[in-house]
């Protein structure tokens, strides 16, 4: 029995490296290495989307605890619900007592306060609320609420390919003591798996149109609540327009980045990291380079002819 358990194991872990091998091909033929100082984290990818193509990766079919990072499922649920005409960036939603109470980064919504899913929305993707997420969650998930969302988390992330993922949660908050007496463990991804949800996500505009953007606001007047994007790329560096970070003390800081630079995208994910300062400027290296290798496989090389002189091939 031992035997056949391992020999199920084992196919089982064959078929998934085929499918991820089968996914993006690795880029081979690089000009340069990316050789970096940096080596705070637990697992790092780097894809080029438009060519389908891995660029660098570190540990990256390895699952880990990926905290608010969690959010990106739960904003692509969203979103569909609102393309398929279900639900409308107008509609009002009312905040529950649950929504109101769940702590961490929100933007203190108030028992039964009332808020548009577009506002909702945009707190998700820029602030990481996790009262607000709770509310659309709530909204989404139906007759069974948060439970019933979670399951079409679980399940989105099947069709996607997403084979090393799970969720518990649609705010990616750490296990609560109660929580982890049930058997909720804390919402675990892979990096593989986190870029096939960017590059999910990066089909929709509206994801995009709040994830580029630094600053923004909800409510007006005196209630007025400041958003500031949870992601510094967007403001310190060129490129970037996405897509979701993630902390908490065990996850360690955790980001997916998208940047696109004319006709090139990449999705960049590192999870694990000690250091929020330390991250950023890694993964900016790290797309930096990633756009000059791409540069450079369409730059022409110089060809010396008979008498010396350099053309273009």
């Amino acid at each position: 029995m031992k035997k056949l358990m391992f020999n199920l194991i084992l196919i089982g872990l064959c078929s998934l490296s085929q499918a991820q091998s089968t996914k993006f091909a690795k880029k081979t033929d690089l000009s340069k290495p990316f050789i970096n100082r940096f080596k705070d984290y637990s697992a790092v990818m780097l894809v080029d989307l438009e060519g389908g193509r891995v660029l660098f990766e570190h540990n990256a079919y390895n699952r880990y605890e990926i905290a608010s990072v969690t959010k990106m499922m739960s904003i692509l649920l969203v979103v569909e619900e609102i393309k398929s005409g279900k639900l409308s960036l107008n509609d009002t939603l009312k905040t529950s007592t649950a929504a109101s109470k769940i702590g961490g980064s929100q933007i203190y919504l108030r028992e039964h306060e009332e808020m548009s899913v577009g506002d909702l929305l945009k707190s998700v993707i820029m602030k990481s609320a996790n009262d607000a997420t709770t509310v659309l969650a709530e909204k989404v998930g139906g007759e069974g609420k948060v439970p019933l969302f979670v399951n079409m988390m679980n399940s989105r992330a099947k069709q996607l390919g997403m084979e090393n993922t799970i969720f518990y949660y649609p705010h990616g908050l750490p296990p609560s003591r109660k929580n982890r007496s049930k058997n909720m463990g804390a919402n675990k991804s892979t990096c593989f798996d986190l870029v096939l949800l960017a590059e999910e996500m990066l089909k929709h505009p509206l994801i995009l149109k709040y994830s580029s953007r630094w600053t923004d606001s909800v409510r007006e007047g005196k209630d007025r609540f400041d958003l500031r994007n949870t992601s510094r790329l967007i403001k310190d560096y060129p490129y970037f327009d996405g897509l979701k970070t993630g902390f908490y003390d065990k996850a360690g800081f955790c980001i997916v980045a998208t940047a696109k630079k004319d006709e090139d995208r990449l999705a960049a994910v590192v999870l694990g990291s000690r250091s929020m300062k330390g991250r950023d400027k890694f993964i900016n290296d790290l797309v930096t380079w990633g756009f000059s290798e791409l540069e450079a496989e369409r730059t022409p090389e110089p060809v010396v002819d008979k008498v010396g002189t350099e053309t273009l091939k």
